[in-house]
C-alpha cells in the first residue's frame, strides 16, 4: 500500500502510527524509510529519515538498516510453545541515574544555583538537565501508578540497590531508562524464566533499542501497559553469551565502569588497582558491588613434573553479556595482541584495535558501528570499479542508488536477537607479513582469545571489567538456558 505524503508533517504522523503498531521494540517498523516516491519534494532531504520525535536527519542508509522491522513470526522454538501471558504480583523497576543526579553526586554540598554555575562554565545547560531529570521521574511516577491500577505490587531501586535479593523478590523486572539501565537489569537475571522489560524514560536522548515503546513519550506508556497485562504481545528470548576465563590469580576482580563514571581522577589512571571514587569515599550505599561473586575452581599446568606446578584458576564469570564483550588493550592508543580460535579451530595470532564479540541483540550497537559503510565509501568503491572495469553505466553520482547499495550492505550487519550465534568483529586489524589477513568479522559458535596483552581487559556490555593479560584466555559461547526473556508487541 502507497501513502500519498505531502510535507514533513505528514511523514512524522506516518512515523509516529507505525511506532504504535511497531512489532520490535528495539528497530523501528518498515514504514520509517518512506519511499522516494510518496514525498513530492525530491531535493536533498528525501535521502534522510526525520525522528518523529526530534527532527534529527539520519541517512537513510543507516535509518533502514538500524530501524528495519525484523520478523517476530521467526521460528522462536521457545517462544512459540506457550501462550504469552503476563500476570506478575511483584515487579521490580530498576531506575536509572540522571545526569542531574550524578552531577548532584559528583558535586556534593552544592545547591542548584552553585551547580548551575559550574555546568554553564563547561558549556552545560543545568535547566535542561533539570528538565530531563523531571521528565524521568514523571515516568516513573506514571509506570508505578499504572502498575498500582493493575494489583502490582512495585519495588523502585536505583543501580547501587540493584542486589541479588531484589531481584528474587520480583516476578518480573523493569529498568527505567535506556538501553544502559537495561543491559543493568539484564545482567543480575540469570533464568529464563523472569521477564525484564525496558521503558524508555528518555525518547529524546535514548535510542531505547531494546525498550518496550523505545522512542514514544510518557502518555502512550499506559496503553503499551494494557497491551502488555491483556496478553497482546510475543516472548523474544535474547541470547546471551557466557564468559569462561582460565588465567593468573586475580583474573575474577572486576571492575565497575558504571561506578567509575563517579571517578575524577585522569583517564589514564583509571584501570588502576583499588581504585577510589568521591562515593566509594563518602556514600557507604554506592560502595555495593554490581558484579555477583565468582565461582572458582584450580587448576595446575606443568608440563615438567620438576618445575613447581603454576596454579591457574578458572572461572565461570557470573555475568553474562546481552550486547557484546570487548576483548584489548585498556588504553585505545595501544596496540591489542591476542589469539583468537573459532569453533575449536586453530588458534591464529591477531594484532588490532580490539575484537567485540556480540549477539543479535548487539549487532545493532558496537558490531554494526565498527562495519558499516557509508554513501561516501560507496560512492568512491562504485567510482573505482567503474573506471577499473570500464562499466560506465554504473551510477555512481546517482544518489539513490548510491544509497540503496549502502543500506543492503548496512542491513545484512544486522541479525536476530534469538540466534544462537555469535558474531566477531576486529577493529583496525593489522595486516602485515606477521599477521597475514584473516576474516575481520563473522560468525562461530564458540570463540576461543588468548590473550597476549600487556595491561588489556574483558568488557561485559561495556559495565564490568576484568584483567585479561598475558596468558589469560577465555571461552565464549552462547546456551538456550542463559537467554533473557523480554517481550515485543505483535
Amino acid at each position: 500500500m502507497r501513502i500519498r505524503i505531502r510535507n514533513i508533517e505528514q511523514v512524522n504522523q506516518h512515523l509516529r502510527n507505525a511506532y504504535l503498531c511497531s512489532t520490535q521494540p528495539s528497530v523501528a517498523p518498515k514504514a520509517v524509510v518512506v519511499p522516494q516516491s510518496t514525498i513530492v519534494d525530491k531535493g536533498e532531504s528525501s535521502r534522510y529519515w526525520v525522528d518523529p520525535t526530534n527532527h534529527m536527519r539520519l541517512p537513510r542508509s543507516l535509518a533502514a538498516a538500524l530501524y528495519q522491522t525484523q520478523n517476530t513470526q521467526s521460528k522462536r522454538s521457545i517462544g512459540n510453545m506457550e501462550k504469552p501471558s503476563f500476570q506478575p504480583k511483584k515487579v521490580l523497576i530498576l531506575s536509572k541515574l540522571t545526569r542531574y543526579e550524578f552531577e548532584k553526586k559528583v558535586h556534593k554540598g552544592c545547591d542548584d544555583d552553585q551547580l548551575a554555575s559550574i555546568l554553564k562554565k563547561r558549556g552545560s545547560d543545568y535547566q535542561r538537565l533539570l528538565s530531563k531529570h523531571k521528565i524521568h521521574h514523571s515516568y516513573l511516577n506514571t509506570l508505578q501508578k499504572e502498575l498500582e491500577n493493575a494489583g502490582i505490587e512495585s519495588r523502585l531501586v536505583r543501580r547501587f540497590g540493584y542486589t541479588q535479593e531484589a531481584v528474587d523478590w520480583a516476578d518480573a523486572v523493569f529498568s527505567a531508562g535506556g538501553d544502559g539501565t537495561f543491559l543493568m537489569a539484564s545482567s543480575r537475571v540469570r533464568t529464563k524464566h523472569k521477564p525484564v522489560i525496558g521503558i524508555n524514560t528518555d525518547p529524546q536522548g535514548s535510542e531505547g533499542y531494546m525498550c518496550l515503546m523505545r522512542k514514544l513519550p510518557e502518555e502512550n506508556l499506559s496503553g503499551a501497559l494494557k497491551k502488555l497485562f491483556s496478553g497482546n504481545f510475543e516472548w523474544l528470548y535474547r541470547q546471551r553469551i557466557r564468559i569462561t576465563v582460565t588465567g593468573d590469580d586475580g583474573i575474577s576482580d572486576a571492575i565497575e565502569l558504571h561506578d567509575q563514571q563517579l571517578n575524577r581522577d585522569p583517564a589514564t589512571t583509571r584501570w588502576t588497582d583499588n581504585p577510589r571514587s568521591p562515593a566509594r569515599e563518602n556514600d557507604v550505599e554506592e560502595c555495593m558491588s554490581l558484579s555477583p561473586p565468582v565461582k572458582k575452581r584450580m587448576i595446575s599446568e606443568s608440563e615438567d613434573k620438576a618445575i613447581v606446578p603454576i596454579e591457574k584458576e578458572t572461572v565461570e564469570l557470573p555475568v553474562l553479556a546481552l550486547n557484546e564483550v570487548f576483548v584489548g588493550e585498556s588504553l585505545s592508543s595501544r596496540v591489542s595482541y591476542y589469539e583468537i580460535g573459532l569453533n575449536d579451530e586453530q588458534m591464529l595470532k591477531q594484532k588490532s584495535s580490539g575484537i567485540t564479540i556480540c549477539t543479535g541483540t548487539g549487532s545493532t550497537s558496537w558490531h554494526f558501528n565498527i562495519n558499516k559503510l557509508t554513501e561516501q565509501c560507496v560512492q568512491d568503491l562504485m567510482k573505482i570499479v567503474a573506471q577499473h572495469c570500464n562499466l560506465p553505466q554504473i551510477p555512481h553520482d546517482n544518489k539513490n542508488a548510491v544509497s540503496e547499495i549502502c543500506t543492503k550492505f548496512n542491513q545484512q550487519l544486522i541479525f536476530d536477537p534469538d540466534r544462537r550465534q555469535l558474531a566477531f568483529s576486529v577493529r583496525d586489524p593489522i595486516f602485515n607479513a606477521t599477521f597475514p589477513p584473516t576474516d575481520p568479522r563473522g560468525f562461530a559458535d564458540k570463540i576461543r582469545i588468548k590473550s597476549r596483552g600487556y595491561d588489556a581487559h574483558l568488557v561485559i556490555d561495556g559495565g564490568i571489567s576484568y584483567r585479561f593479560n598475558d596468558g589469560s584466555e577465555a571461552v565464549m559461547e552462547v546456551r538456550d538456558e542463559d537467554t533473557l526473556r523480554t517481550v515485543v508487541f505483535r
